[in-house]
């Protein structure tokens, strides 16, 4: 299985104007540091919980065989756009939408293959499916923005990007905001 990031989100959970407000910084000379630093931040958090934030599209390519359900690598999935099967040559034969049913209620995301499709072994299905808590930095919860604050503070503090979990009071303060977001494998 592979994944791609086909469109990124439009906007970021976390202004720059709200983290200017948050860190009390009056000057403009460092907005481009804090716009890297908040978009940094956005892409640690989902990477540490597995989660994507704002609405974005992903194409995922998977191999056979299909079962009659099957899980999806990112969360929480919204819905499926696209469905089609790659065979080897390259060729695209778009799927109706019928064909599959999404099922948020799992974590990860469940996919019913209603149509039965069953794929050779030279052939890849190809889903694009939207992602994340919504278009709007309002969408996603509240803890989650405000870890965000939090990360791009002390990276603006220390002027450089650290593994929060290297940063033991910030891994500290982070850990009971994530925790709700964070997916746990068994």
């Amino acid at each position: 299985m592979t994944v791609s990031l086909v469109t990124p989100p439009l906007v970021e959970p976390v202004s720059l104007a709200e983290i200017k407000a948050f860190l009390k910084i009056d000057q403009d000379h460092d907005d481009d540091m804090l716009r890297a630093f908040i978009s940094a931040a956005r892409v640690h958090l989902e990477h540490l919980t597995a989660r994507l934030f704002i609405s974005q599209s992903w194409r995922v390519l998977l191999t056979g065989p299909l079962g009659e359900r099957f899980t999806l690598p990112l969360r929480p999935v919204t819905a499926i756009s696209a469905a089609a099967i790659l065979n080897g040559e390259g060729d695209v034969t778009d799927l109706a939408e019928e064909s599959f049913s999404l099922f948020q209620e799992d974590n990860p995301a469940m996919v019913s293959n209603l149509g039965g499709i069953v794929l050779t072994s030279s052939q890849r299905l190809q889903l694009d499916v939207e992602a994340g808590h919504g278009p709007a930095a309002e969408d996603v919860p509240e803890p989650i923005r405000h870890a965000i604050k939090l990360v791009v503070g002390e990276w603006y503090e220390r002027r450089l990007i650290a593994d929060p979990d290297r940063l033991p009071s910030l891994a500290a303060a982070l850990q009971p905001l994530l925790a709700p977001y964070r997916s746990i494998r068994l």
